[in-house]
């Protein structure tokens, strides 16, 4: 009887332990592929993983504080590296877009390739606001040469920094930027 007893509290011990770790994990937030049309891009097009300088290629959602000091949003995360979560979300938009048979994420080979560096994907607490900035580089495969390159970039306002509101401010940012990206480099400009 003693040895249940103390089974038993062995496990409730280590029921507690593990449901208080769930409680205090971080949330993890994905990002949406935009919705839009386009008419048809000049052959296939490759999309590599993207560009990003730390902390932005990490799974953090980075909050600037006043005087550029950087946070992360305290008990949120992406659900992947933001890199990783931003070229799949390009390849569902181009997907998205009718543009499937067009569009390569594997290495394999493409016409053209759109080379993506995130400048930004942060809240700036003193504006309250979502910012994305992502610049993109249109590459013919055959001489490596930029035919076309552009930088976009929105925002979106936060009510609060705290809870979903900031990474869905910026998941609605990234569908302005995506769908931007998506009729620009479909345009082959």
């Amino acid at each position: 009887m003693r040895l249940a007893a103390s089974l038993s509290a062995a496990v409730a011990g280590v029921l507690t332990m593990a449901l208080g770790g769930c409680a205090s994990a971080p949330q993890a937030y994905g990002l949406q592929p935009a919705t839009s049309r386009a008419l048809s891009t000049r052959g296939t097009l490759a999309i590599p993983r993207p560009d990003a300088a730390p902390p932005l290629d990490s799974d953090l959602i980075v909050v600037r504080e006043s005087g550029d000091r950087l946070s992360s949003l305290p008990g949120g995360q992406w659900a992947a590296r933001l890199t990783h979560l931003v070229q799949n979300r390009m390849v569902q938009s181009f997907e998205n877009a009718g543009l499937a048979r067009s569009v390569r994420s594997d290495g394999a080979p493409a016409d053209r390739k759109l080379a993506l560096d995130i400048r930004r994907f942060d809240i700036e607490a003193p504006t309250r606001e979502a910012r994305v900035e992502i610049s993109a580089r249109l590459i013919a495969e055959s001489s490596g040469r930029t035919v076309a390159a552009k930088i976009f970039s929105a925002s979106e306002p936060v009510a609060e920094i705290a809870g979903a509101a900031p990474a869905l401010a910026l998941d609605r940012a990234f569908g302005q930027v995506s769908r931007q990206i998506v009729v620009w480099a479909a345009g082959g400009r």
